[in-house]
């Protein structure tokens, strides 16, 4: 099977061979994403106002130096780590540790800058008022080979425009935040700059044996032409590696020339962008989803590193690793919903390599048991603390791409994984007086954790999902655990959801008293859903445990108001869904940035992207094995439409809200899984007409074979083409307009 760049084209191909019954697919592409194209008519002056562009592992940011007098291109590579040196010695652990690389300045004071990042072709163009006549420039982050790409136009003879490389202190940037002083052990090696033929080389050695390498060559195409490729390479423990790499990515590029490199990174970038279509009334929010659509597919790839809290786009920061309590999760939860699978197996593919490490994290509470503390570089490394729930949350992202695609051979990866996760809850359970399974040991993320809580709800619901899970993937594989009998027995005395007359505690010996960012606590509400609201019997304790949260939104983030406003699209509460989701672009405290980046105190990548797995909560929803169309969309909402969203069960679902009505709801079965939906659309028909039932509580039970659609039209006339919902406000919002 095709993966990589070949496999988006395969997969896209496949699909359009799908009978479509009768929808009809009218999107003009170029036109509907230069509506949201990031524009700048004013200079960009920091990274959270700059131009980005990558490939899931190099990338840039484009805005002024520090002077304000040159325009850069501040280079990123998202493996490029250091070995840093605890700031508490014996307290804390050694870890490895995000590095910046370098700027590439092009020298010619800035007089006018005017810039506009193509969504359709993943391409930022511009114009440069920098000597005696504008520059027009083309800049991008090439799909293959590595290389990122600047073409100038209007560059005459003699006019003195020139490129200047200046490397980064390639110094542990914890030490550099927290202002701790440097030792010598801390400092690395002055950079080197030579020649390889026509291409200069630029080599940062590292004090823990590794380096990188920034690599360039510069053509002159006639006609005040000239074109700039430059590559990073990265490598630990052989040394000119990281300089050969380097050096061969821009050769090849070279060797193939211009016309070829954009035409591959737009051949990938148009296979992309169809694999799924939103389009809503509230341009502004239409305008950031699509964004962070670009954002993913240049963050990670199937192939390249997983998604720390920063992608290939390097600022100052305290967090300069990845993050398992939080941030990891969130970042690939958009992947699912938008039908863009093969950008989440960057995170599955890290998870599967590093089971050795993640047993040895938790080697001293069982030889059978694996986890990860708060954080860790790309090896895993990082041994289980206090934080129990991490490697177990991690997975069920795990499941969940699995769920999206049913393909057993993925919960085959998964299944030992999750039996080790929680083996290691297994290991420190203790029975307790009343005869059930308490959980002596852990901590609610970022809550007030001075000391270990029992019961942490979050742990309590990961254990019961994971145990449960277990049991059903076991059923389904036919697989013969010899642990069957203890998961089951686990699982039937486990303590329950610690809770009071407010709602959800923290734990059983902790109220929630104070703000919470983190959610954690309401885990078993949300992602897990094992308090649901289509069961009377757990409406009322969602109910307050919500309220009650949103309560207390003194310390809330921007991931806050996006986890509630999925939590309030599932317990049918559509205007304060989009109230919250709103809440993210509008928050004054922690603003997102004019290029939709985000920042507290330090880049935080997860936040973003979560308002667009948000914005799929509100217009799709699959938990409990019931798909449900436009959950979270409120009566002002009244056009809204979606194509291809993917949804548990490997559902394709598409749906068009106009005036207020629901117009048809499409869905192709890909595993041929049983399908139940909640389609809102009164007295309907089905076309082609399949066996259908009538459940309780507005549910449908279609019966759909694998590669089969189905089109749900209400009676009387139906509109059933997907496009574009007309803009309401101004289009191009962000950047600097």
């Amino acid at each position: 099977m095709p993966r990589g760049p070949a496999a988006l084209v395969f997969f896209l191909l496949l699909a359009s061979a799908v009978p479509a019954a009768d929808v009809r697919v009218d999107i003009d592409w170029p036109a509907f994403l230069a509506r949201h194209d990031l524009v700048w008519t004013r200079t960009p002056r920091a990274w959270g106002e700059g131009a980005f562009t990558g490939n899931g592992l190099i990338g840039t940011n484009t805005f002024l130096t520090a002077d304000g007098r040159y325009l850069r291109w501040h280079v990123g590579r998202s493996d490029v780590t250091l070995t840093g040196r605890s700031a508490n010695p014996g307290a804390d652990p050694v870890l490895t540790n995000r590095i910046p690389v370098g700027d590439l300045v092009m020298v010619a004071p800035a007089r006018g800058l005017r810039m506009r990042l193509d969504l359709w072709n993943a391409e930022l163009t511009g114009e440069y008022d920098g000597g005696a006549a504008p520059v027009r420039f083309r800049s991008f982050t090439a799909t293959t080979p590595n290389v990122h790409v600047i073409e100038l136009e209007g560059v005459a003879d003699g006019r003195g425009l020139r490129f200047n490389w200046e490397p980064a202190l390639a110094l542990d940037p914890r030490l550099v935040h927290d202002h701790q002083p440097l030792e010598d052990a801390d400092r690395s090696p002055n950079p080197s700059r030579g020649a390889d033929g026509a291409v200069t080389v630029s080599v940062q050695p590292l004090h823990d044996g590794g380096e990188h390498a920034t690599a360039w060559i510069t053509r002159d195409s006639g006609g005040g032409r000239r074109v700039l490729i430059l590559s990073v390479g990265y490598a630990r423990g052989t040394p000119g590696a990281a300089r050969a790499e380097a050096v061969a990515a821009v050769t090849r590029a070279d060797e193939a020339g211009l016309d070829r490199l954009v035409a591959d990174h737009r051949a990938w970038w148009h296979a992309y962008w169809p694999q799924s279509f939103v389009s809503l009334g509230h341009t502004r929010l239409e305008s950031f989803y699509w964004i962070q659509m670009y954002k993913l597919a240049s963050a990670t790839r199937a192939d390249r590193p997983a998604i720390d809290l920063m992608g290939p786009w390097y600022d100052h920061t305290p967090w300069p690793r990845i993050w398992w309590n939080l941030n990891l999760q969130l970042s690939y939860w958009p992947v699912l919903g938008a039908n863009r699978l093969e950008l989440g197996e960057s995170l599955l593919r890290m998870i599967d390599t590093c089971a050795p490490m993640l047993a040895q994290n938790a080697a001293e509470i069982g030889a059978d048991a694996s986890g990860v503390g708060r954080t860790s570089s790309y090896d895993c490394r990082s041994a289980v603390n206090r934080e129990l729930c991490n490697l177990p949350w991690a997975l069920h992202n795990y499941w969940l791409h699995y769920r999206h695609t049913m393909d057993d051979a993925m919960l085959r990866r998964l299944l030992p994984l999750l039996r080790r996760s929680m083996s290691l809850y297994l290991r420190l359970l203790a029975k307790g007086d009343d005869g059930t399974l308490h959980l002596p040991r852990g901590m609610s993320p970022e809550y007030d954790n001075r000391s270990d809580h029992t019961d942490t709800a979050i742990d309590i619901a990961l254990l019961r999902w994971g145990l449960a899970t277990i049991l059903d993937s076991n059923r389904r594989l036919g697989e013969k655990d010899p642990r069957d009998a203890e998961w089951r027995r686990t699982l039937s005395q486990l303590a329950p959801h610690p809770a009071d007359a407010k709602g959800l505690r923290i734990s059983a010996d902790t109220a929630y008293e104070t703000s919470h960012r983190h959610y954690s606590h309401l885990f078993a509400i949300f992602p897990l859903y094992l308090l649901r609201w289509d069961q009377p019997s757990d409406r009322d304790l969602i109910a307050r445990s919500f309220d009650h949260w949103t309560s207390l939104p003194e310390r809330f983030r921007g991931y806050s108001w996006t986890g509630a406003a999925s939590i309030a699209a599932s317990i049918g509460r559509p205007d304060d869904a989009v109230k919250y989701l709103v809440r993210l672009l509008e928050a004054p405290e922690f603003p997102i940035l004019p290029n939709t980046l985000y920042k507290e105190s330090g880049p935080v990548i997860e936040t973003p992207l979560s308002g667009a797995s948000a914005l799929h909560d509100l217009l799709l929803q699959s938990w409990g094995g019931t798909l449900r169309v436009f959950p979270g969309v409120s009566a002002a909402w009244t056009d809204v439409v979606f194509h291809r969203l993917r949804a548990q069960g490997a559902f394709l679902v598409s749906a068009a809200r106009r005036g207020g009505q629901t117009r048809f709801v499409r869905i192709e079965s890909l595993a041929g899984e049983p399908c139940r939906v909640i389609a809102g659309l009164g007295s309907f028909r089905a076309e082609p007409r399949v066996p259908m039932k009538r459940l309780a509580g507005g549910v449908v039970e279609l019966a759909l074979k694998r590669g089969q659609s189905v089109v749900l039209v209400p009676d009387g006339a139906a509109d059933l083409t997907v496009t574009p919902v007309a803009p309401e406000g101004k289009t191009n919002s962000f950047g600097l307009p």
